[in-house]
């Protein structure tokens, strides 16, 4: 694992490369913030249609895990899919654990998930947004942005000094770059071997 102090903001990761077996060399991007960037007006993207956001209580399963699918298909999310149903359970119903689905026009439009175990899996006082992302049928319609910043606002009512989240470069190109227009700074990377197959 390579962790490098990052002074400057990166706009741009290159492509993963891909391995004779069919794996990757991924580079992983990881940023931080101690508070939010901006405590201005949030207003709600102009879709044309209804939109509400909902939390899941209790989610089952068999609902978080076509989320999952329906969000990081394009993007190579496998790893909760290798997870038993069981282990699954028991990290979406984790009572630290925050599931939120934007829904618009009465159809799921992506979810994000707030992670706030404690350790190991988060240290004192820290946060993690753990997934986020929209189905792709809604990126490009202003829905990102917007529910990024509601997610990260939502992340701060919690007591917390520091909000954490991860991205590389198999994530949608604007995806680091939104990052770090709603005031995450990059703070490692990390090279990683990754399997993208089930």
């Amino acid at each position: 694992m390579s962790s490098d102090s990052i002074a400057r903001p990166i706009f741009r990761l290159p492509p993963p490369g891909r391995r004779l077996d069919g794996r990757l060399d991924v580079t992983v991007v990881y940023l931080d913030m101690a508070r939010p960037a901006t405590e201005a007006a949030n207003p709600a993207p102009l879709l044309g249609t209804k939109l509400a956001l909902l939390k899941l209580d209790r989610p089952n399963v068999g609902f978080y895990r076509y989320l999952y699918d329906a969000v990081g298909r394009p993007w190579k999310w496998v790893e909760r899919h290798r997870m038993s149903d069981q282990d699954l359970a028991s990290i979406i119903q984790h009572p630290e654990v925050e599931i939120f689905v934007p829904y618009v026009g009465g159809v799921p439009a992506g979810y994000v998930e707030l992670d706030h175990r404690p350790e190991p899996v988060n240290p004192p006082g820290a946060l993690n947004i753990a997934y986020f992302g929209l189905i792709p049928d809604f990126i490009g319609r202003g829905l990102g942005p917007w529910f990024l910043r509601w997610s990260i606002n939502q992340a701060f009512t919690h007591k917390i000094n520091r909000l954490t989240v991860n991205t590389c470069n198999l994530d949608h190109v604007a995806a680091l770059p939104l990052y770090q227009k709603m005031g995450f700074r990059p703070y490692a990377t990390r090279e990683v071997i990754f399997d993208p197959r089930l």
